[in-house]
């Protein structure tokens, strides 16, 4: 008989943050913040800009000391001896990448990796260059590089050392469209080799579609961590929209209004009626019908990250 056994390394989470707070003076950039990073996923840290996800990522990386709480980094805590040859095993780009512009992506990958006193022969820098979509422009200076390219470079550089967790604050800011798809390309890329990612943003609708999972804070607090199916299942759209004959739409609105009810917009055959607490796009339709007016179709919001965040944090507007 055959017995299989899980090994508790594989499956114990790459990071573990307990009650982790970073105080200046009376103000708490980071205030008793919990979360888990599994291997192997994309996990996003998400919230506006001023929530505390560059502090905390800086936390992790023994660039700035809590005030209270822990952090275990690839299974060692923050506070031990061992956790700084524990940050070797962990690729990071805090901020914009710091390159040679004058020199191209293969110089500045070898220069990186001579820095950091890791081996990067010349299949290593090639297989880097691949990874990001940089393999015919390696040879370019980083002065001609758009954004987006310069942004991959330094993901490039993160891995150089092949890191078992990439700590990625912010990767996608300011990019245009086409740049923010590459980012979440080369995410996806990175967490299917197995690498695990851990990458701040304060774009809720892109992280929807790149991270397995989320941590949100809201003012350096913990809002809410899971999966994405997690989250979005927890929450539903506050506003239905009713497709109407046209003749009925201004019945339908004296007749919500009536009943306390909110019509944020109203064009053609359809309106939009936000749903207070306890109310269902069912029982708008049902109130319609008792004054005898018929909706040919309710639709409901559909729920985003975004629009679950707002609702969690009361930040709607």
């Amino acid at each position: 008989m055959t017995t299989t056994t899980t090994n508790p390394i594989a499956t114990r989470p790459v990071v573990v943050v307990e009650g982790l707070t970073k105080r200046y003076g009376t103000a708490a950039a980071v205030d008793a913040l919990s979360f888990d990073v599994p291997a192997g996923q994309v996990t996003g840290l998400l919230g506006p800009n001023g929530a505390g996800k560059t502090t905390a990522m800086k936390m992790l990386l023994g660039l700035v000391r809590p005030t209270e709480g822990r952090a275990t980094v690839l299974g060692v805590d923050h506070d031990s001896p061992e956790f700084a040859h524990a940050v070797q095993r962990v690729g990071a780009l805090i901020e914009a990448p710091a390159l040679y512009e004058g020199m191209s992506a293969r110089r500045n990958l070898e220069l990186q990796a001579r820095a950091l006193g890791v081996s990067a022969d010349r299949e290593r820098i090639d297989e880097l260059l691949e990874l990001v979509d940089l393999t015919e422009r390696g040879g370019d200076r980083a002065k001609t590089y758009s954004l987006g390219m310069k942004q991959r470079l330094g993901i490039a550089i993160a891995m150089i050392g092949r890191p078992d967790l990439v700590i990625l604050d912010e990767p996608a800011n300011g990019l245009d469209p086409a740049g923010i798809v590459e980012i979440r390309t080369l995410l996806r890329r990175l967490a299917d080799t197995g690498t695990t990612v851990l990458v701040s943003s304060h774009q809720l609708a892109e992280m929807q579609q790149a991270a397995d999972r989320v941590v949100v804070l809201d003012r350096g607090r913990l809002v809410a961590s899971g999966t994405t199916a997690e989250i979005l299942n927890g929450h539903r759209g506050r506003n239905v929209t009713v497709h109407l004959d046209p003749a009925d739409v201004g019945p339908a609105i004296d007749l919500l209004s009536s009943q306390s009810l909110t019509v944020t917009a109203s064009a053609g055959d359809s309106l939009v009626v936000v749903l207070p607490d306890g109310w269902s796009g069912r029982d708008v339709n049902r109130s319609l019908a008792d004054a005898g007016v018929y909706a040919i179709e309710l639709v409901p919001e559909t729920v985003t990250l975004e629009s679950a965040f707002l609702e969690m944090t009361g930040a709607r507007q």
